[in-house]
């Protein structure tokens, strides 16, 4: 026995410990970094993700990686080899203790100080991205960490990841997965705390170079978001929840025990609810994706490319729930739902791609150019909002009411939560299993097949109708796919027929300039493409082929696609009790 402990305790000693570091330093230039290893193994491999859970792009991060070094406790250096754009090897020449260091950042100063909300660094704050912040130790991604914060005086930090008792800088993670999953704003913020369902939440508001104040219904926003997605579950998966607003352009990204959504407190000023629908949808990811989540999504392959048929369930239901908490929270009425429902279905039912990438389709083909689909390109979120919606009415209306999707959510959460996700047919078995009912018909037509939907079956069990009409508007129409994270510039989609595509703008165009302003993401190309009139002038700058090309033509018109959601002229009480039913 004696000798089995010791073993035991041998083995533990040999076991390596991980100590991060991040410096901001005095030029802002880049996060300095520092990797502290206690027992290396030999050799020693370190990786920095190709990809970022919850973004399906690839990173780029190795180009971010510069002045990587490696040295003994006693200072002497050790070889650093790349052996692959993401990844290094070390030899510690049998040192007990080695220190990795690199810096990280955009080497475009510019944007490296733009805000965003995922990664930046500016004079008064930044946000750390963990997977393109730190690297991991290969073979020991479960292994607990801690990271130090080294910041300027005044500076703070937020954050999700649990404080320890050395300082109120250094934080700890169980492991890798949890630590790069856990962003840091660091600098001036803004800092609201409240309770929902009796647990502990925080908002912190980035303030940057702005002075001002969410004011208190900003608070009971979230409060009345946090509430109502607990609701559905009746179950809080964590300790405490961050919401961390950035100053910036919009969107957001969802983590573990956190969000991070891009909105400025000038904005909040002025509309404090601005960020309601994003905030929904980020904080129903803390279920739908970062506990029930598809199998391929966990444990992480950060090396290479991760593909599921599922994200349209991931992100379009999580859409359909966004919608569906604000609703319920009383933070948009039910008119206001079905009113936003009726554009989402004629913007599905307007796009002729419907008819050829299937939602599982365009799941699975999300790291891949438009040309792999024979430039037909349909959002899954889109396709997964309004399938989540009907498939919602097909429960209720074959059940009377009886059961929804909500009993879908909560089965998942109970099964499909722990270590191991779901396959597409143990979600098919899971909403039968849920409810009783069998929808593989459903799956089959609509999830892996591209039929036409008949949105009137499914409408008229809540006691609406989809009423589609035409209506003259300007064809500047050029819509757009997001760029690789990193590095890559936002893609052109193009309508077949319109006035851009038979001037020549192609899908997968890479967009630069429309009419000289830049194109930075899909927020340039609404924003711009918006302001421009019926025979405007419009030029689009883009590169094609490696090679700059400029496409020129006058703003058209065509017949826009219209729906809205109808009352039957007959309400019976069954439809009474569905409509409802989606709101409470």
């Amino acid at each position: 026995m004696i000798l089995l402990l010791l073993a035991l305790a041998s083995a533990q000693d040999s076991t390596p410990q991980l100590y991060y570091s991040v410096t901001v330093p005095t030029d802002r230039s880049a996060f300095l970094v520092e990797l502290q290893i206690t027992n290396p193994p030999s050799p020693s491999r370190i990786v920095i993700p190709y990809w970022a859970p919850g973004a399906y792009r690839p990173l780029n991060s190795g180009a971010n990686i510069r002045n990587i070094s490696a040295v003994t406790a006693g200072g002497d250096p050790l070889p650093v080899r790349q052996d692959s754009p993401i990844s290094w090897v070390i030899d510690p020449k049998g040192a007990g203790r080695i220190t990795i260091r690199y810096t990280t950042g955009l080497l475009d100063s510019i944007q490296w100080r733009r805000p965003n909300n995922r990664w930046f660094l500016r004079a008064a704050s930044g946000v750390v991205d963990g997977p393109r912040t730190f690297v991991y130790l290969d073979g020991w991604k479960g292994a607990p960490v801690q990271v130090t914060y080294t910041l300027p005086l005044g500076w703070r930090v937020a954050t999700a990841l649990r404080p320890t008792t050395i300082d109120s800088m250094t934080y700890t993670a169980p492991n890798y997965d949890v630590l790069i999953d856990s962003p840091a704003l660091l600098g001036n913020f803004l800092d609201y705390r409240f309770t929902a369902a009796g647990t502990a939440h925080r908002a912190v508001v980035d303030l940057g170079r702005e002075r001002g104040a969410a004011p208190a219904v900003f608070v009971d926003m979230l409060r009345r978001i946090s509430q109502t997605a607990i609701g559905i579950f009746d179950s809080v998966p964590y300790r405490d929840y961050t919401f961390v607003f950035v100053g910036g352009r919009g969107g957001g990204l969802e983590h573990l025990n956190s969000t991070t959504i891009g909105v400025s407190t000038e904005t909040l000023a002025r509309n404090p609810r601005r960020a309601e629908a994003v905030s929904a949808h980020e904080f129903f990811h803390t279920w739908n994706v970062k506990r029930i989540r598809p199998v391929e999504l966990g444990p992480f392959d950060y090396e290479h490319e991760v593909r599921t048929v599922n994200l349209w369930w991931s992100e379009g239901v999580t859409d359909y729930y966004a919608d569906v908490i604000l609703a319920r929270a009383g933070l948009d009425t039910p008119a206001h739902f079905a009113d936003g429902l009726a554009t989402s279905i004629a913007n599905h039912h307007a796009n002729p791609a419907r008819l050829h990438v299937s939602p599982e389709r365009a799941s699975w083909t999300v790291w891949d150019p438009p040309a792999v689909n024979d430039d037909y390109v349909i959002s899954y979120y889109l396709q997964g909002e309004v399938l989540g919606f009907l498939l919602d009415l097909a429960i209720r209306d074959s059940t009377d009411n009886a059961k929804s999707l909500d009993d879908v959510m909560r089965y998942l959460f109970a099964h499909y939560a722990g270590p191991r996700g779901f396959t597409r047919d143990e979600l098919v078995a899971a909403v039968r299993a849920a409810t009783g009912r069998d929808f593989e018909e459903f799956w089959r037509l609509y999830v892996s097949g591209t039929n036409e939907i008949p949105w009137n079956d499914y409408l008229h069990a809540a006691g609406w109708e989809a009423v589609f009409t035409e209506g003259p508007a300007v064809d500047a129409r050029i819509s757009s796919i997001p760029a690789a994270l990193q590095g890559g510039r936002v893609r052109a989609v193009v309508t077949p027929g319109s006035a851009a595509g038979r001037a020549g703008l192609r899908t997968g165009d890479e967009l630069v300039r429309i009419n000289g302003r830049a194109v930075i993401d899909g927020n340039d190309v609404t924003a711009i493409t918006r302001g421009i009139a019926r025979n405007g002038a419009v030029v689009v700058d883009v590169v094609r082929d490696n090679q700059p090309v400029t496409i020129r033509f006058r703003a058209g018109g065509y017949n826009r696609l219209r729906t809205r959601l109808r009352d039957l002229p007959v309400q019976t009480a069954r439809m009474r009790r569905i409509r409802a039913g989606l709101f409470h």
